[in-house]
């Protein structure tokens, strides 16, 4: 058997890069690169966020992310358009310029849009997609007992949106401010983002807690979906990384929308590659080599990076899609994540109070997500079941699922071994399969008939795996332990990523 399995070079799949929304954010890495005391300081986190940061000897951005530059926007976040020693969430009134603050990007001179367009110019000239740029949903100046009209407002955001044609930014990620609950006020934001600069992606979201809150009431989802070219599910406890942010994937697939301004409701799950690859969504990746082992590394996601590589480059066969473009569709059974211990300097930071004392927090979310496909069918090996999210792209065919990690107390970020069933109908499209596993098997309405290659896709190699998991012509059935005996699986030396591989014929 091993000696029909020849490695050949194969990039047909992986060669071109669409503009997919995903982005590198820098907010994550601004509090992991503090000393863990002067991090609980909202004021240090913007005053490191600098040129020097981004592009010093030492910066985040030379030395990294060569695999998948163009496959992300650099999104510099909360900080960048302000002064030194700001502190907490205000005076919001100093946010929301769009004015690069000069102290921190010296060389980064002219009026505002050429201050702009000079960032976006590095950022590519180092390959990356382009430049995003964190939005308060409030003008400079405004204050909570004297905001602007809708009609300032208007003119206000007419003003940054031709700012940002001029220098060709191509992101907004709108998040908290004087009006972050208004939906009318976002919608306002979008239809002026699309007239005046219509190469503009805007994101938008829902400001809330760290669990999963009350987003459907009064329909204020849906209105704040239908306006959003890409909707952020917000903020989330590193230990439930997946079970909120699938509770709130469940919530906008409930949602009722009406997509104005042309916007396609595409849903942005933060830091959740794996999810992100599974279900066709986009994502703010937080995470950053730089710190990647540290003590403010909390459950190692610095140290999984390759996992966010196999997300980018699965998504240039299956980019991300929007809520209007699938049937969505949720498991009745419910999976419950819970612990009563938060790990490293989140737990005394943004977190200190979110465990009552001698207590436990506890998240539940649908077992199974599916998008144009049925729910497979699944069977655990050990004692629990992991999250499962699966989908087929409704343009190129793709199909993908990946196995989800839960949060049991102390057990924390585990995928528990399960073994799964569905159909594909003709295997005529790649297959992607992210997460650990025990077992897949694939069921076909016709018989294979070529070679069927398999390729990680952190790798430029693919190798023929026909008699190993096409040994039933009417099915595949992948055994996971057997694969990564092969070796085909490995990441980069010390990093502990989730695998992430294709399977197609030829």
């Amino acid at each position: 058997m091993e000696s029909n399995m020849n490695q050949m070079s194969d990039l047909k799949f992986l060669q071109a890069a669409p503009d997919t929304g995903n982005y590198w954010c820098t907010w994550d890495t601004q509090f992991r690169m503090n000393d863990p005391q002067s991090g609980k300081d909202t004021a240090n986190l913007r005053n490191i966020l600098t040129q020097d940061f981004l592009f010093g000897e030492k910066g985040l951005l030379p030395a990294y992310f060569q695999k998948v530059r163009r496959d992300l926007y650099v999104l510099l976040d909360d900080g960048w358009d302000v002064g030194f020693d700001v502190p907490g969430n205000g005076p919001v009134s100093v946010f929301g310029s769009l004015e690069m603050n000069e102290e921190k990007f010296p060389d980064f001179t002219g009026k505002p849009w050429q201050r702009l367009a000079k960032m976006r110019e590095k950022v590519c000239s180092l390959g990356f997609r382009g430049l995003g740029l964190w939005i308060c949903a409030n003008g400079k100046g405004e204050r909570e007992d004297a905001p602007f009209s809708m009609e300032e407002a208007a003119r206000y955001w007419k003003e940054r949106a031709i700012w940002c044609r001029l220098s060709g930014v191509d992101y907004w990620k709108v998040d908290w401010g004087y009006h972050c609950q208004d939906p009318a006020y976002r919608d306002q934001m979008t239809a002026i983002v699309k007239e005046f600069a219509p190469d503009l992606k805007i994101e938008h979201a829902i400001c809330s807690g760290p669990l999963t809150g009350t987003w459907g009431e009064s329909g204020r989802l849906g209105e704040v979906l239908s306006c959003s070219d890409y909707f952020r599910t917000y903020d989330v406890i590193r230990e439930f990384t997946y079970s909120t942010t699938i509770s709130r994937v469940r919530e906008a697939f409930c949602a009722q929308t009406l997509r104005r301004h042309g916007c396609r409701g595409i849903l942005n799950v933060e830091d959740a590659p794996l999810l992100a690859a599974g279900l066709g969504c986009s994502a703010g990746v937080m995470r950053h080599p730089i710190w990647g082992g540290t003590e403010t590394d909390v459950l190692d996601f610095g140290l999984k990076w390759n996992e966010v590589e196999r997300m980018l480059r699965w998504h240039r066969v299956a980019p991300p899609f929007g809520l209007g473009e699938a049937e969505n569709t949720c498991s009745q059974e419910a999976l419950e994540d819970w612990t009563g211990r938060l790990s490293g300097p989140d737990a005394e930071g943004w977190l200190r109070d979110i465990i009552p004392v001698g207590g436990t927090i506890r998240q539940s979310a649908p077992a199974i997500l599916a998008r144009n496909m049925a729910l497979p069918r699944v069977e655990a090996r050990e004692g629990e079941l992991p999250f499962l999210a699966c989908s087929r792209h409704p343009q190129t065919g793709a199909v993908s699922i990946a196995f989800l990690p839960r949060t049991c107390g102390d057990h924390k970020l585990f995928t528990p071994k399960a073994d799964v069933c569905f159909s594909m109908g003709a295997f005529v499209k790649p297959l992607g399969i992210f997460g650990e596993f025990a077992g897949v098997t694939v069921y076909l309405d016709e018989a294979v008939t070529g070679r069927v290659f398999l390729q990680d896709l952190c790798r430029d190699a693919a190798v023929d795996v026909t008699e190993l998991v096409a040994a039933d012509p009417g099915r595949l059935s992948i055994d996971y332990e057997k694969i990564k005996s092969f070796g085909w699986l490995e990441n980069d030396s010390g990093d502990l990523s989730a695998p992430g591989f294709m399977l197609w014929q030829e």
